[in-house]
């Protein structure tokens, strides 16, 4: 070894073996330095594409909201920034595209209409040294999908337009109501400490201020979580805009007031029959001093338009995961299986219990231990939602909403009343019930033992149509008001309104009333039902002048109360809070802004093409 190092060729090869391995040593730091700056820069732009994924998402819900966007696809203008480092320029290029899609929500659970934000940022070379050799472009790329829905009215547990009665008059919300869901009115808030103040376990809006009366609240107690006074208005449309455009026609189309729909609910499917309201003939009714029989002196002679409705057999099919719309009155009942909304042009009136098959009456679909996963129904009016008083038939007259605090009628889903009356506050949309004023009239009677019935008694006693110089009497029921006229012992107290569900409406509608309502009295007794004035104070006993026999305004069998209407048992349905009825109208701010709920944003393997 040591003559080889004294050689001089020797020296050479070792010399040329120490330089060869000085440059590999050299170019494997620099590879490796080169890789660690790649993998570095690399890093940098991921992180960075990620903060810009974020803001392309943000962009393009902040477009749907502001532009009110209801098209179906879009593609943003393509967005570039430039991020400049003390040794690197990169331009970052930001895509972006619009999708409309029913998004899933809760868990995958439910549906609500919403839309797909697709973003894709990528990062071209400029003078960074992050570049891949040969391109122009980085090998770092990020995609993401924002899915954002749509809040519809049917999320919020209470929502009023305009929070008075249709006389004008406050609604108050007591101490025996408890309120689960968000809460928004376009005008003041009412409380009243009556048996306690009510409580909201939910944030409250308002456009106006909370106002209370008896006494000052403890707002803590009162207001479980937050509420909001000076909110910005929610725009209220009067037409039911998406159930029109997409809902399935039910028993043909045009309007026609003097028609009627009467649907019934099977699950997934309904059966209807068509009513149609036709004038008769026109009767008439000789008016005595006594009747009956025919005794004393004759009067005068009412003439009136004999009105009947014809039934005949109507459409039938399935509305599963979709709307229909019926352009007249619709009558409706029934079970309720998978995705469903109903919409009438007319007032709705609910005839009997609307239920869903996946949760048994009494029970909260939304409760985790039976969480109902395929049931949800809209009811849209764009007139008003009223809970029937009854029918007749020819089995009899029925009064299927009348039957216990226990019973009453239960209401599984969300109710919308659009109904926008103008200058007339009468004709604005509420939820409500009917025959609201309740008297007794002479039923049809069978003297002795003769065979003749004497019928419309009332009508040949008294003045009809009432005129000013001969009014009705105050204390019974003008002709026809009551649904079933006439009725010796019609119905005040008619049990629970049992909803599972929400509320949106333009007024207040009055689910209970005091026999003289004194919010609202009518202490003359006058007849204008269009008014409301409806007669004298109700449930007081009569006793009839001929016959003998009494006549007054009863409570429904097991019922309690000394009122008229139903006492409440709502409950807020919290998968309105993720999903919604299909077609059910969407929440606008007033001024052009359309809020939505971001469902979920996931990072993805960016596409082939995009």
């Amino acid at each position: 070894m040591l003559a080889f190092l004294g050689n001089q060729r020797g020296n050479i090869t070792i010399a040329l073996a120490l330089s060869i391995i000085g440059i590999m040593s050299g170019i494997t730091m620099a590879s490796i330095a080169f890789g660690d700056t790649m993998g570095t820069r690399f890093d940098f732009d991921a992180v960075q594409e990620l903060h810009l994924l974020r803001s392309e998402s943000a962009r393009g819900q902040t477009f749907v909201e502001k532009m009110d966007y209801s098209g179906n696809r879009l593609a943003l203008p393509v967005k570039l920034s430039t991020i400049v480092g003390s040794h690197n320029k990169t331009l970052y290029r930001m895509t972006t595209k619009i999708e409309k899609e029913n998004i899933s929500t809760g868990g995958g659970l439910y549906f609500a209409s919403g839309y797909t934000i697709k973003s894709l940022v990528k990062a071209n070379r400029g003078t960074s040294t992050i570049a891949a050799i040969g391109t122009r472009q980085s090998m770092v790329s990020k995609y993401a999908e924002l899915g954002i829905r749509r809040n519809s009215f049917a999320g919020y547990h209470y929502f009023t337009d305009n929070e008075t009665s249709m006389n004008g008059t406050p609604v108050y919300f007591y101490g025996s109501d408890q309120i689960y869901g968000k809460v928004h009115s376009n005008t003041d808030i009412h409380i009243k400490n009556v048996n306690g103040w009510p409580t909201f376990f939910d944030v409250v809006y308002t456009s106006g201020v909370i106002v209370p009366h008896n006494g000052t609240p403890d707002y803590n107690q009162v207001f479980r979580k937050k509420y909001f006074e000076h909110a910005g208005q929610l725009v209220f449309n009067p037409t039911a805009t998406d159930a029109r455009a997409h809902g399935q026609r039910i028993n043909g189309s045009g309007y026609d007031p003097h028609k009627i729909s009467f649907v019934t609910m099977t699950g997934p499917s309904f059966t209807s029959l068509i009513g149609t309201i036709v004038s008769v003939e026109i009767d008439t009714a000789d008016v005595w001093t006594q009747y009956p029989p025919r005794a004393g002196n004759y009067r005068f002679k009412n003439r009136f338009v004999k009105v009947d409705t014809l039934w005949t057999p109507g459409q039938s099919g399935s509305v599963a995961n979709g709307s229909a719309f019926v352009d007249h009155k619709l009558w409706i009942r029934g079970e309720v299986y998978g995705h469903q909304t109903w919409c009438s042009a007319d007032t709705m009136y609910l005839v009997d219990d609307v239920y869903y098959r996946g949760t048994t009456r009494g029970q909260a679909p939304d409760d985790p231990a039976r969480l109902n996963r395929t049931d949800m129904l809209g009811l849209i009016s764009e007139k008003s939602i009223v809970i029937q008083y009854g029918y007749a038939d020819s089995t009899g007259r029925h009064h299927p909403n009348c039957d216990g605090d226990a019973e009453g009628i239960f209401i599984y889903g969300a109710l919308c009343a659009l109904g926008d009356g103008g200058d007339d506050m009468h004709k604005d949309g509420v939820f409500t019930f009917e025959y609201q004023h309740p008297h007794p009239s002479t039923p049809a009677v069978r003297l002795g033992t003769n065979p003749y019935v004497w019928d419309n008694i009332d009508l040949h006693r008294y003045k009809y149509p009432q005129a000013t110089s001969a009014p009705w009497p105050a204390n019974i029921d003008y002709p026809w008001y009551n649904p079933l006229w006439p009725e010796r012992f019609p119905y005040m107290e008619r049990g629970k309104i049992h909803l599972y569900g929400s509320v949106a409406q333009r007024r207040r509608g009055y689910v209970h009333r005091g026999p003289s309502d004194p919010d609202y009295p009518n202490d003359d007794g006058v007849w204008d039902i269009p008014s409301d004035y409806c007669g004298g104070t109700s449930g007081l006993a009569i006793t009839d002048p001929v016959l003998g026999f009494n006549s007054s305004g009863v409570n429904a069998p097991n019922t309690s109360g000394s009122g008229v209407g139903y006492d409440k048992d709502y409950h807020f349905d919290n998968r309105l809070s993720f999903g919604s009825p299909p077609d059910f109208p969407d929440v606008h701010i007033q001024g052009g802004l359309t809020p939505f709920e971001s469902e979920a944003w996931l990072l993805k393997r960016p596409p082939s093409s995009f």
